[in-house]
């Protein structure tokens, strides 16, 4: 005789962390900041309304992951969209799993500066990623990112920067991305450089916690409307560096490519 079927653990998880900014030049500044994201399986979204309370999944509640909110406004599933997207840019997904990085709505908001998508191969390795990223200005941007090399992570060559984020950083410059693989620690890493010269840096440094319902309401308690003070860190960062004086760049026209645009006809 048997006793009951014992589910697996969730995959999804909580992050909890820190992000810090470093400009180098021309006006150096500095900050970090505490936050908490959630990691989610896209196929196990139901699991995780079912089993995690105050979580919702294309409905409005305190945590809420709305489809319409990646990868473009349409309402279909996100690795569906996920999938279309990398097609078009020469990727196969596959069957292959993701994991979406990324600042649930609370109380039906939220802004993501980037949110990451992880598309792991059946050997535990980190395949490639996409970096969606959002600016102020309501549009959004994909960056693909590929492994180099033999690392179980993702570490990028230089390439050059398309997507205007900050009015604060010229367009002129090149990225390297580096992700590790997320398990009991997960750290992002993003360095710019003009002319070879590393001019800015951020990175993201956080723990993993189960996500439970018992771990959501811890986060949403420490940290209430976390995607709101996100926004709010962002302004008062801009305030400061224009406070400095710090040379402000005019935004450009939009890259081709662009994955939504809020922005005013």
């Amino acid at each position: 005789m048997t006793g009951p079927e014992t589910k697996a653990p969730l995959a999804s998880a909580l992050y909890v962390g820190t992000v810090r900014h470093r400009r180098l030049s021309p006006k150096p500044h500095a900050f970090s900041y505490p936050v908490y994201q959630l990691l989610l399986d896209l196929d196990e979204l139901p699991r995780v309304e079912e089993e995690v309370g105050l979580f919702r999944h294309n409905r409005n509640g305190w945590s809420a992951l709305f489809d319409r909110d990646y990868l473009g406004p349409a309402e279909r599933p996100i690795k569906e969209k996920l999938r279309d997207w990398l097609a078009a840019r020469g990727h196969v997904l596959g069957e292959r799993r993701v994991l979406l990085l990324t600042h649930a709505r609370v109380l039906g908001y939220a802004f993501n500066p980037v949110s990451y998508y992880y598309v792991l191969g059946a050997d535990g390795r980190l395949d490639l990623a996409v970096a969606e990223i959002n600016n102020t200005f309501g549009e959004t941007f994909g960056y693909v990112l590929e492994r180099r090399g033999a690392e179980t992570g993702i570490s990028t060559p230089r390439f050059p920067k398309v997507f205007h984020v900050s009015p604060f950083l010229p367009m002129d410059l090149e990225y390297e991305f580096h992700l590790s693989v997320p398990g009991e620690s997960l750290a992002v890493h993003v360095d710019d450089f003009a002319g070879g010269v590393k001019v800015f840096d951020a990175t993201l440094s956080a723990r993993r916690r189960p996500l439970t319902t018992a771990s959501l309401v811890w986060a949403l308690l420490s940290s209430p409307l976390m995607p709101a003070r996100v926004i709010a860190w962002i302004h008062w960062q801009a305030l400061k560096l224009w406070l400095k004086e710090t040379p402000v760049y005019t935004r450009p026209e939009p890259p081709a490519g662009l994955i939504h645009t809020r922005r005013a006809a």
